[in-house]
């Protein structure tokens, strides 16, 4: 093993004290660190001319003694440390189904502490925070209700916001362990995400059935009441996904008959509905005209997976334009180089070279041109 050594010079330099008084001081408190140390530090001189050209510490007791000057923990005994608190977690008790995974883990962990390697998600100089993940990792890994991040958090950390402080690091933890790095596989959730929608829907749950076509207002559901064996049935031809929450509204306050769902990017509790909705269904989106209305309608489809067509997406702008923003360039760019329906991409074209129209939103667009669209008469 080598000893620790760095050039004379260079270390003053690096202190700031190459030169003048500064030096003085600097040569003189080396020397009598020198004598003190017992021979762990060692300045070495040229053979002949007796000048100072390099610091040694020496390996073997040195880092010892010279944290122990500066009152400090030497950096191997906080590798030790570190390795044996990896240790010591990798022998805690957890569900058997992760029991290998959690020791095999945290005993990689302790042999890279050991080398001086990355230990993340957990970190070298905090062992109280350490200890905290711990806990709350295990806790995790222990639980088995569904319950609401906050509640989880404070049953199993006694803080309601520990957990959402802890989160990405946690999620790092989890993959490590599980292979999946969500919290909501242990049941524990945010709060519940809720679709808004109107129209003839059926819900069927065992015996169990509810029509929301009677309904006068639209309804709010939570992505949990879409389990695995629930089934949805509607006499709707058409499924309009809207936008805007105020279009929504209206349109629902007029509905002829069809299904509507008020929705931007789609969320869990959307995608969870349309996962149950019947294939027959004609699928068609209303939003605004401009680069976000239409990556909205991108992510609808890639999310759920089905072939939802824009709905009026030329004809009602007004011809004065307004130059684009960088990032509604980044977004046409990223646009048009996914699989875009014709209209769409047309639209999306349009924009990139001639701007953004000043009239974009889908609220300037008249209800009974929405309805007409769809194939209704005037009313």
């Amino acid at each position: 093993m080598r000893d620790f050594i760095i050039d004379y010079e260079k270390f003053l330099r690096s202190c700031g004290m190459a030169d003048g008084e500064e030096r003085e001081v600097a040569e003189r408190e080396l020397r009598r660190a020198e004598m003190a140390s017992a021979g762990l530090l060692c300045i070495d001189r040229h053979r002949r001319t007796g000048q100072a050209e390099k610091i040694r510490l020496l390996r073997e007791g040195g880092e010892a003694w010279l944290f122990a000057q500066i009152h400090s923990v030497a950096p191997t005994e906080q590798r030790a440390v570190l390795e044996r608190f990896f240790l010591s977690v990798g022998d805690q008790e957890v569900p058997s189904t992760w029991q290998q995974a959690w020791t095999t883990w945290f005993r990689q962990l302790a042999g890279m502490a050991q080398k001086g390697e990355s230990v993340q998600p957990f970190r070298r100089d905090d062992p109280e925070g350490n200890a905290t993940l711990v806990k709350a990792l295990s806790g995790i890994l222990h639980w088995s209700s569904p319950a609401l991040i906050r509640y989880a958090s404070t049953a199993i950390c006694g803080d309601s916001k520990q957990l959402q402080r802890l989160e990405p690091r946690l999620r790092q933890a989890l993959l490590a362990i599980t292979g999946s790095d969500s919290l909501e596989n242990f049941g524990i959730l945010r709060k519940p995400r809720f679709v808004t929608f109107h129209g003839p829907l059926i819900l069927q749950q065992g015996e169990q059935q509810t029509d929301f076509g009677t309904f006068p207002a639209p309804i709010a559901l939570a992505e949990t009441n879409f389990m695995s064996e629930t089934t949805l049935s509607t006499s709707a031809k058409i499924c309009l996904t809207v936008e805007n929450e105020d279009t929504f509204h209206e349109l629902a306050a007029s509905n002829r008959g069809v299904l509507l769902i008020h929705t931007s990017y789609a969320g869990a509790a959307v995608r969870r509905m349309f996962d149950h909705l019947p294939e027959h269904v004609r699928f068609l989106h209303f939003g605004d005209l401009d680069p976000a209305g239409a990556d909205i309608l991108r992510d609808l489809r890639e999310k759920t997976g089905r072939d939802i067509q824009p709905l009026l997406v030329q004809g009602h702008c007004h011809q004065v334009r307004h130059a684009l923003r960088d990032s509604d360039v980044q977004t046409l760019q990223r646009l048009l180089k996914t699989e875009l329906p014709e209209s769409l991409r047309e639209q999306v074209s349009s924009l990139m070279e001639h701007g953004i129209a000043a009239d974009f939103e889908q609220e300037s667009i008249p209800l009974d041109a929405v309805w007409k669209a769809l194939g209704f008469s005037e009313t």
